[in-house]
């Protein structure tokens, strides 16, 4: 089970920048690997490609390799099962066929052929085809007259010669998941990337690639190996962030009716506790934000419904990595995961897919804090601060004495300070906790709807400060105190 990108991403602000840092490696004359989740493979790469090839606007779009005419090369990295569905104790046939010796004139033999090939069909290298197609798609004058066995060396001296008519400067771009043979691609573009080196080309005049692939189309290795070689490797990792979940859910929440300010803050909130348990998925975002009504105690349930309905009933893989700091790229412990969607980096920390937690109850709890924290805690010190006004005219103590009996934080030496006694400055820095005290050892007399709004100020304070949510009582209750 694997779980698609959302639709259509690409106005998002974190994916325009993504795009944004590609397309300038390539204006400055780099080669680059684009790595997508195999999660993204086929339709949603090939509309983010689209964009790509929409802004670079000058490319040569590789047309994908005649299956019929090409033998695919077998996967190392499936292992084959007897025809009963138990592994077998025969030694396994080793296939390390990674694509790179198919532009060497003298390479390896391949293991002999299950089947008798079709006479009818030639049978020619992943590497000679991607070659063929490669010389007939450039379409120059100069071009022409090259015989279709010409060999790696002799594409690459024509690419980077300095020829007296005007350079072939296009992107040339490979899908590797469309390519019989994804590494014959990459090591295309290793050995282009040399030449350009060895030719010393301005960036102006350079021939460029852009193979978009999935990991699961290379080898471990090789995507650390290409970046040591003067080619960007750009992971989509860490693509999607903050303000990306925001802009889905914001356009996804239904509206309700109610007044406008009240309305609007909790909405503030419910919003806020979408993002946060959702984090940079998406899809579960978005239905999310469709279903659940904003009570908090009904959250836990409605999550796995909407992890029900995004995985369509499927379990998802157990996520044992619990790093908290996401790294530049998905490492090879990553990989598995990042390859399904399941894992991804999001705000500066690793995030796992809420269907993958092992304690799902106390991640939500952790996030609906975290939500409400980040949404009322500055309207909470706006209203501690206004409140100082009624502790100061409501005290029954002269204002110094109360400011040493009750003050809880360092009352500082500035002229405000010294002017007033210290009660300019100190009282702006009465806690609501110092306040309710001061009420309740009736050191300050506060009429009735006073003491209920200091009540529910410090109440909502003093749980969020412990790391505890507010329920939907409490919820709605700060919400009326803090819209009027």
């Amino acid at each position: 089970m694997t779980l698609a990108l959302t639709t259509d991403p690409i106005a998002l602000p974190g994916v325009r920048v993504w795009l944004r840092r590609l397309l300038g490696d390539l204006e400055r004359g780099r080669s680059c690997l684009c790595l997508l989740p195999d999660v993204h493979r086929d339709a949603p790469a090939e509309t983010l490609l689209g964009e790509m090839l929409h802004e670079l606007g000058d490319f040569l779009l590789l047309p994908p390799a005649e299956p019929d005419r090409i033998p695919r090369i077998p996967s190392p990295r499936a292992p084959q099962a007897s025809p009963t569905g138990q592994w077998t104790t025969a030694e396994p046939t080793l296939d390390y066929d990674d694509g790179l010796s198919d532009f060497d004139s003298h390479a390896r033999p391949s293991p002999p052929a299950t089947a008798a090939p079709d006479p009818s069909v030639p049978m020619r290298s992943a590497a000679a085809e991607l070659l063929e197609r490669l010389t007939k798609e450039l379409r120059d004058p100069y071009w022409e007259g090259s015989p279709p066995t010409e060999g790696l060396d002799d594409v690459l001296a024509r690419l980077t010669e300095d020829r007296p008519v005007s350079p072939d400067t296009r992107v040339i771009v490979v899908r590797a998941w469309r390519e019989t043979s994804p590494t014959a691609a990459t090591d295309l573009l290793r050995r282009l990337t040399a030449a350009v080196k060895e030719a010393g080309l301005p960036p102006a005049r350079r021939p460029r690639m852009l193979v978009v692939a999935t990991p699961s189309d290379l080898p471990p290795e090789l995507p650390d190996q290409i970046s040591r070689e003067d080619t960007t490797v750009h992971w989509w990792w860490g693509v999607l962030g903050r303000l990306d979940t925001a802009t889905v859910v914001s356009v996804t929440r239904p509206h309700s009716p109610g007044p406008a300010a009240h309305h609007q803050l909790l909405e503030s909130v419910v919003q806020a506790t979408v993002v946060e348990v959702c984090g940079p998925f998406l899809d579960l975002a978005t239905e999310l934000a469709a279903r659940w009504d904003g009570v908090p105690e009904t959250l836990p349930d409605e999550l796995r419904h909407a992890v029900s309905a995004v995985t369509r009933g499927h379990a998802l893989m157990a996520i044992t990595h619990r790093a908290r700091r996401s790294a530049l790229e998905p490492d090879n412990t990553l990989r598995p995961g990042w390859d399904l969607g399941l894992l991804d980096a999001w705000d500066g920390q690793l995030r796992c897919h809420p269907g993958c937690e092992p304690d799902l109850a106390q991640t939500v709890k952790t996030r609906l804090w975290l939500a409400q924290n980040r949404v009322l805690l500055p309207l909470l010190d706006d209203a501690r601060e206004e409140f100082t006004e009624v502790i100061r005219h409501r005290s029954r103590l002269p204002a110094p004495q109360l400011v040493e009996r009750y003050r809880s934080r360092p009352v500082g030496t500035s002229p405000a300070f010294s002017a007033n006694g210290g009660t300019a400055e100190a009282l702006m820095g009465m806690e609501l906790g110092a306040m309710w005290g001061a009420h309740l050892n009736s050191h300050v007399r506060l009429s009735r709807t006073e003491a209920d709004r200091l009540h529910v100020l410090w109440d909502a304070r003093n749980r969020l400060a412990h790391r505890t949510a507010l329920d939907d009582r409490r919820l709605k209750r700060l919400v009326t105190e803090l819209c009027r």
